[in-house]
């Protein structure tokens, strides 16, 4: 089947065109003249029966059809991929280079035992790990993944859901067994709070959730820090009450060390999302690797 019919490719093609923003540019990835790029792209607007780019003269814009047609593909390239990929890693040993990113203290205490288990697994595969709280463009960065805490709107990466990003409301028990009783809110008030530190803010406004209803607390306490090892320790030393991870303080918990605080009030909750770009080169392992990840916290 030529390339013209080849709807894989046309897929491929629309989808290079969205992301580097030219018509040029996608061309010369997928190896192909500019010419041809848009004479495919007029080819797979006949097919569809609809209009998917209306360009002008320096840019072009995606049609509502465009935009379904830009998602859609996304999704099939993502699984044709797969497929590739599972059939050529029944093949061959994993091998390569996989650079990852994710927010510091979920990559110290969640990611890197799992990277570490993944490296014993396939000892060949060099892993390249950046931990901070920046937010990376995968592409300029030479990224493969980043993990995200976050609420997915416009990102103009493939998305795999990997866990939940739970928060809980805490303190030491030593705290609470010198502390008055809470058994509402309104409790809160009358106890130390520990906050996370931010720029023209003096408090942390919490979203509970509770009967199936939204409440908004506003706390604030004269103990605050920019960096949640800091509020982590000093709610273990009994200085307060706090909100923190819940994979940061679940090995205390169960040890009953530290307790959650109201626990029928449930902190609103966000995603943990592994992203990633198409990139046939490392797809087998990159694919491989996220499988990994969620497997192992799901």
């Amino acid at each position: 089947m030529s390339k013209k019919l080849d709807q894989i490719h046309l897929m491929k093609l629309f989808v290079a065109i969205v992301q580097t923003g030219t018509f040029a540019a996608a061309a010369q990835q997928l190896n192909i003249t500019a010419t041809k790029a848009s004479k495919d792209i007029q080819y797979l607007e006949r097919l569809m029966d609809a209009i998917l780019i209306r360009r002008s003269t320096r840019s072009f814009h995606l049609t509502d059809s465009g935009e379904l047609f830009y998602q859609k593909s996304l999704q099939i390239l993502e699984l044709y991929d797969q497929m590739r990929d599972n059939i050529l890693s029944m093949k061959v040993a994993l091998s390569g280079e996989l650079r990852l990113a994710a927010p510091s203290l979920w990559g110290n205490v969640v990611l890197t035992p799992l990277i570490l288990k993944f490296k014993r697994l396939h000892p060949e595969v060099k892993i390249v790990t950046d931990y901070s709280n920046e937010m990376h463009n995968l592409m300029r960065d030479n990224i493969h993944v980043t993990f995200r805490s976050t609420e997915l709107k416009n990102e103009p990466y493939l998305a795999r859901f990997i866990c939940k990003d739970e928060s809980v409301l805490c303190a030491s028990k030593s705290y609470l067994e010198q502390s008055t009783a809470m058994s509402q809110l309104e409790d809160l008030s009358a106890h130390k709070f520990i906050s996370l530190a931010r720029k023209h803010s003096e408090f942390d406004q919490l979203t509970f959730i509770h009967k199936g209803q939204e409440l908004n607390q506003h706390l604030a306490g004269d103990l605050s820090f920019n960096n949640k090892d800091a509020i982590y320790q000093a709610v273990k030393d009994g200085f307060g009450i706090a909100v923190l991870p819940r994979y940061l303080v679940n090995a205390d918990m169960a040890a009953d060390i530290i307790a959650p605080v109201l626990p029928e009030y449930e902190l609103r909750s966000s995603n943990f999302y592994a992203l990633y770009t198409q990139r046939k080169k490392e797809s087998a392992l990159v694919n491989e690797f996220i499988d990994f990840v969620h497997k192992n916290l799901t």
